[in-house]
C-alpha cells in the first residue's frame, strides 16, 4: 500500500510545477494584464500565470524547474513595466487565483 501511495504521490503534477511571484509596477488595466499574461504564456514551460492588478503581482507556474528571471524581467520590462521581485512560492497559480476570487 505505501508503494501505491508513494507512487502517486509522484504521479502529482504540482510536485514537477514551480511557482514564481513577480512583483509588478505598473499595471493599471486589464489591458496590462492580458499583454502580461500573453507574454508570460508565450514562454513554451509555462503551464498556468495568474495576474493580479490590485495586489500587483504575477504569479508564473511553470514545468520542471522554473523560468529563470532574467528570462522573465525582460519580457515584463520590454512590456514597459516594473518588476520589483521574484520569489519562488509553494501554491499553485490556481490554489492563489482561488484565494482572490473568494475576496
Amino acid at each position: 500500500m505505501k508503494k501505491i501511495w508513494l507512487l502517486l504521490l509522484l504521479m502529482s503534477p504540482s510536485l514537477w510545477a514551480v511557482s514564481q511571484k513577480i512583483e509588478v509596477n505598473g499595471m493599471v488595466c486589464a489591458f496590462c494584464a492580458q499583454g502580461i499574461e500573453k507574454s508570460l504564456n508565450n514562454i513554451a514551460t509555462t503551464k498556468d500565470v495568474y495576474v493580479n492588478l490590485d495586489e500587483g503581482f504575477v504569479i508564473l507556474e511553470s514545468q520542471s524547474e522554473g523560468v529563470a528571471e532574467d528570462k522573465i524581467k525582460k519580457i515584463i520590462v520590454d512590456a514597459g513595466y516594473d518588476v520589483t521581485q521574484i520569489s519562488l512560492i509553494a501554491e499553485t497559480a490556481e490554489h492563489i487565483r482561488k484565494q482572490y476570487e473568494k475576496k
